[in-house]
This record gives structure tokens, C-alpha cells and sequence, in this order.
């Protein structure tokens, strides 16, 4: 695959073994600025290892990923520089199934956390962030609520909140809505619209196809560890060309239901 000047994300040859499982099977892509990618297909296909893969919270067993400039190759038996990975991490915004927060902190407090500890920022700079972005997500109200006393819903609003706060360069986003019940799984994604529309760069794995085609820039199909084929919603929805999209799409698409 040639590489794309313009990507903000390259990835070359990624192959990730678990054990004797071979999980990701040779994956290349590109990822262009304010592009908004939907990665979609079976549940185990390596849509969210290659996500983990990304940002070496899974280490990928071969391949080079780049991403904003900031490149890693790596093999069976190559070891990784902890500064690189940090570097590419910075760079990545996650939000994950299970929302992840702190439950001894208030909302506010999960957001500033990485500003404080990671950016190193001042509190009073973090505070006013942190405002900011859970400001952003419709929920500056809740600032010193605790996790417990929020919705699943609310609580995966502060995880983007701060995630965004980090001002990263990429978004991804594994499956954000498939923990919630499905009366709030729409403020979510009302969110990840409003991102989408504003330009941000977002990679996202989900089974909600209606989203997927109203936000995708492009849709990825993965099965067994491989892309099968890619294009315009439009395309992959209406006119796939691979009979394995074919049949994911006549279970999936018109159900959105499929967690």
C-alpha cells in the first residue's frame, strides 16, 4: 500500500498474534486528516485489537504504524521504545466499551486527571479545560457528581470529555455505546455527531450502522483479521462487492441491534 502523504494515521503490515491465534493478518490503511473511518464486521474480526494495536495498549507483533509524524516499526523480538509509544499515545484520544472512571473522583476530577498528571498543567489551567470539554458534552452541571450517580450515558460523555480534553489529533472510539441501555445509547452518539461535523479525526468500531452511515467518511468491513473491502457508505451499504459484506450487511443493517 502507497503510502498517503497527507495521513495523519499509516499503517503498514500489521500482524498481531495472541498465542497461536493470528488475529491481525497483515492490515494496511491510511487515515487523512479530519477523516471520520468506521471500522464494522463480526464480533472477533480484530476491529478492537486493531484499535489497542494502535495505540500499543495491545503491542502489535509486526507492522509500522505512524501517526502525525511519529513512526514504530516493530517484529517478533524488536523492543519498543517507551518514549515512541508515549509519543504516538499523546497524539490518540481512546473511549473505551466500559467507561473506565475513577470512581473516588467527581466528574471534573476524571477529567482533569491526565492534564494534571501526564500534561503536567496547572490545576487551575485543568479546571478551566476540564470546564470546557465536559461543557462540550452537555454536562458542565454535573462537575462534582460522582460516577455513581450518573447514567451509563453520562458517564460515557465524561469518558470522551476526557479524552478530548488530552487535545488529541485522533479519536478512537471501540464500541461506545455497546455497554448502555438503548435509551441512552443516542446522547452518545448525538455527541460523536457533533465531533464528526466539526472536523475531528475519528476511527470508530461500532455496530450502529445507521450512525455509521450518516457520519462515516468511509466504512472498513473486517472479517478475520483482514480488510474485505472499503468505500463511501453509500457504496458499502448499497453496492458491496464482496459477498462476505454482502451477508454481514443483510444480518446487521437494518437492525443496529446486534450487541
Amino acid at each position: 500500500m502507497l503510502m498517503n502523504d497527507n495521513a495523519i494515521i499509516h499503517v503498514e503490515n500489521l500482524h498481531k498474534w495472541f498465542g497461536k491465534l493470528h488475529v491481525l493478518k497483515g492490515v494496511s490503511f491510511s487515515v487523512s486528516p479530519k477523516e471520520v473511518m468506521v471500522l464494522i464486521g463480526r464480533s472477533g474480526s480484530g476491529k478492537s485489537t486493531l484499535l489497542r494495536c494502535l495505540n500499543f495498549l495491545e503491542e502489535p507483533t509486526a507492522g509500522t504504524i505512524s501517526v502525525a509524524g511519529d513512526s514504530i516499526t516493530t517484529a517478533p523480538g524488536v523492543k519498543l521504545d517507551p518514549k515512541k509509544i508515549l509519543a504516538i499515545r499523546l497524539k490518540m484520544g481512546m473511549v473505551f466499551q466500559e467507561f473506565n472512571l475513577f470512581p473516588h473522583m467527581t466528574a471534573l476530577g476524571n477529567v482533569i486527571e491526565g492534564l494534571v498528571t501526564v500534561k503536567k498543567m496547572s490545576q487551575d489551567e485543568a479546571i478551566a479545560m476540564g470546564e470546557k470539554y465536559l461543557s462540550k458534552v452537555g454536562l458542565f452541571e454535573k462537575r462534582d457528581v460522582f460516577p455513581i450517580r450518573l447514567s451509563g450515558g453520562q458517564k460515557q460523555r465524561i469518558a470522551i470529555a476526557r479524552s478530548l480534553a488530552m487535545e488529541p489529533q485522533v479519536m478512537l472510539f471501540d464500541e461506545p455505546t455497546s455497554a448502555l441501555d438503548p435509551e441512552l445509547i443516542g446522547e452518545v452518539l448525538d455527541v460523536m455527531k457533533q465531533l464528526a461535523y466539526e472536523g475531528t479525526t475519528m476511527m470508530i468500531v461500532t455496530h450502529e450502522m445507521s450512525f455509521a452511515n450518516d457520519v462515516a467518511d468511509r466504512i472498513i468491513y473486517v472479517d478475520h483479521g483482514e480488510i474485505v473491502e472499503q468505500g463511501e457508505p453509500e457504496k458499502i451499504f448499497n453496492h458491496p462487492s464482496d459477498d462476505r459484506t454482502r451477508v454481514f450487511l443483510r444480518t446487521f443493517l437494518h437492525t443496529d441491534q446486534s450487541d
